[in-house]
């Protein structure tokens, strides 16, 4: 039985080993030797008179009870983290290094926007930004491997205790072959697209959920998923194979792959995006100021939105 606590690098390298599942992987992320991760863990062990982690010639695999005191000892050192986070930024704003995820169907247009825009509005900010989908961006936030990500918040972010900053909404439209009759049409009905063939991104994509929940039903002609990448989808329906629903942000990415584009009618076809940090994080003043000039940005490059009157945390 543990008859002290245990000290923070021993549970940041417990933490750090579970996350990366490899000595050598986790102790290039700490910055230390793989003699020294090692030496870490088996003094926490020690302390809690178990066996945290059964060591292989491949991998880690987490035991039992590692898999019981895992929670805490992530919780432990975030809360350790954010403390030191509150001591470096005090009294700064939007300055060093912020670690910002974006989901793929976002990314393509809305990262260039960033990247150029960000050092000319906060050039004391170096922004690294990250392409993942929606589950892996908040995983990767949970475990403070991201600082903030910008996704569809039309998801259950609750679990993940995480706060929300609603930045804008994103018209949704259909994608279509050249020449197909439903091209420049401004008035379809969700129910019409029964009868076409629906192509969608794999699970694990929230663009997918998005539009499942915008059709609301399964017709005679079930949708498929056909691709794990936006741009083999828009090349699917380029050739004729179906149709799909994309952000219309993504019109711009098209080049010259043809297509044809129509609207929806009385629905009201958009996705919000938002801003998704910790709860735990002392910068949510920050995150509130950066979603308003993310937000301003790519309304200066013209993408299609609408801003979110409040930019309140949620």
């Amino acid at each position: 039985m543990a008859t002290s606590l245990p000290s923070f690098s021993q549970l940041r390298a417990f933490v750090a080993l579970c996350d990366h599942q490899h000595f050598g992987e986790a102790a290039t992320t700490l910055g230390v030797s793989q003699p020294s991760l090692s030496q870490a863990i088996t003094a926490l062990e020690r302390r809690v008179g178990g066996e945290l982690v059964e060591r292989t010639t491949r991998r880690v695999l987490v035991t039992p009870l590692g898999e019981t005191l895992l929670p805490y000892a992530r919780e432990a050192v975030l809360a350790a983290e954010s403390f030191s986070e509150a001591v470096t930024t005090q009294g700064a704003v939007l300055s060093g290094t912020m670690r910002l995820g974006m989901i793929p169907t976002l990314a393509p247009y809305l990262a260039p926007v960033a990247i150029d825009g960000l050092p000319r509005e906060i050039p004391q900010l170096q922004a690294e930004l990250r392409e993942m989908v929606t589950g892996d961006l908040l995983d990767m936030l949970g475990q403070g491997r991201l600082d903030a990500a910008i996704l569809a918040i039309d998801v259950d972010i609750d679990a993940h205790r995480a706060s929300v900053i609603p930045m804008y909404d994103e018209p949704l439209v259909i994608l279509v072959p050249p020449n197909h009759s439903w091209d420049g049409r401004k008035d379809v009905s969700p129910v019409e697209l029964d009868d076409q063939q629906l192509l969608l991104l794999d699970e694990g994509n929230c663009l997918r959920d998005e539009t499942l929940a915008l059709c609301q039903r399964y017709g005679s002609n079930p949708p498929v998923a056909v691709a794990t990448t936006l741009l083999t989808v828009v090349q699917m329906v380029s050739h004729n194979v179906g149709v799909t629903v994309l952000p219309e942000g993504a019109l711009r990415m098209l080049g010259g792959v043809p297509h044809g584009v129509a609207r929806f009618g009385d629905v009201n076809a958009v996705r919000r995006m938002g801003l998704v940090y910790r709860t735990s994080s002392s910068r949510g003043s920050d995150f509130s100021q950066l979603a308003r000039i993310i937000t301003s940005l790519a309304q200066d490059a013209g993408l299609p939105l609408t801003p979110v009157p409040s930019a309140a945390a949620r």
